[in-house]
């Protein structure tokens, strides 16, 4: 039994097992470490622990059932639900209950403190101290107790299934993505090639060869982490296709700054802010376009930085309402939890795109 399926696994045997052991741990710690003051003196007494386990054996089932009674009818019925002044009018009503329980208890078995070696205190002190300490105090503590485990579990497990829907969202969306492979990359693709291959241009068979490679690693070889010399080797296929249909037109600049250890990063992720910042460049072709990639590649993280501007003014579109870009943004708070960073910073000239992560190692 692992210590996962021992908190968490509904199994009988595993929800035995611990709750078991959270009586067991009620039990010793009541009757090794709960004393009055006044029982100190009869440490020695043989008979002091004698009627401690009495004590202890006559209320446990108070206690038990308070406690079950909190977490299987209280905790879901009330306390979750918000009804709160209905709550405090059953407790209240359980709690005098469970008094004049322990009251019966203790006349019945004439319940005796261990400090009471020789009989000193009067019958009613002696009832109403054990009626109250054992019938309130003690049921109301392993309840709470009780209702703490269960809520904390229940946020736990509910936080692992949000965590595991928005997994299953996330590959929903990469599903999508690979079946909707953008047409205007094709159709520009396709269209470049045809052109270099009417002018016999020697290039043609590699881009027809990289855009084969790419539609390929979209589509079937980018289901889980993948190398990230991969992804970049990708990238630069998509970069190098996209750029052979603007010629002059476009500077490309590539400061590719790594280290030499295998790292493996989430898929389609550089991907797609690439084709934004080329969209972009489609719609400022009045001018003359730079684009800047700018990685940088440590033991720890990989930062990107894409860049596109030129003479031309701006599009009118906004990163802020780019579907892919937000696809993204998503996939990142996702996959890498407080272990990202993605940046947009647009100016009159120019649109920085900046992303980090904190890659896998081998």
């Amino acid at each position: 039994m692992t210590r996962y399926e021992f908190i968490f696994s509904n199994k009988l045997s595993h929800r035995l097992s611990r709750h078991l052991v959270f009586w067991l741990i009620f039990v010793l710690h009541t009757y090794l470490f709960r004393y009055y003051v006044a029982d100190l003196k009869y440490l020695s007494y043989t008979s002091f622990y004698f009627i401690r386990m009495q004590n202890l054996l006559l209320f446990l089932p108070v206690s038990v059932f308070y406690a079950y009674f909190a977490i299987y009818y209280l905790l879901p019925a009330f306390i979750l639900k918000d009804r709160y002044r209905q709550l405090i009018l059953v407790v209240l009503v359980l709690a005098v209950l469970l008094v004049l329980l322990s009251y019966l208890i203790t006349t019945f078995f004439n319940v005796r403190f261990a400090f009471d070696l020789p009989l000193n205190r009067s019958s009613t002190v002696r009832q109403m101290d054990f009626t109250f300490s054992n019938g309130l105090v003690y049921p109301l503590t392993v309840s709470g107790f009780a209702m703490g485990i269960k809520m904390s579990k229940n946020f736990y497990l509910q936080q692992k299934e949000n965590e595991l829907l928005a997994k299953q969202k996330i590959n929903a969306e990469v599903l999508l993505l690979k079946s909707q492979v953008h047409p205007r990359f094709l159709f520009h693709s396709l269209n470049s090639i045809y052109n270099e291959m009417q002018k016999g241009s020697e290039d043609s068979p590699v881009m027809l060869l990289k855009l084969s490679d790419l539609l390929s690693y979209i589509l079937y070889e980018s289901d889980d982490k993948v190398p990230l010399e991969k992804e970049l080797s990708l990238l630069q296929n998509y970069i190098d296709l996209e750029q052979m249909g603007w010629g002059d037109r476009l500077s490309f600049t590539l400061r590719n700054e790594t280290d030499n250890s295998v790292k493996f990063i989430a898929p389609l992720i550089l991907l797609p802010v690439a084709e934004y910042i080329f969209e972009e460049a489609g719609k400022r072709n009045n001018g003359q376009l730079f684009l800047i990639l700018d990685i940088f590649i440590t033991e720890k993280v990989c930062r990107f930085f894409f860049t596109i501007g030129g003479d031309a003014r701006p599009g009118n579109s906004s990163c802020k309402e780019n579907l892919q870009l937000l696809q993204v943004q998503k996939r990142l708070e996702v996959l890498y939890p407080g272990k990202h960073h993605y940046a947009e910073e647009i100016s009159k000239d120019a649109i920085t795109i900046s992303l980090s992560v904190e890659p896998e190692m081998n």
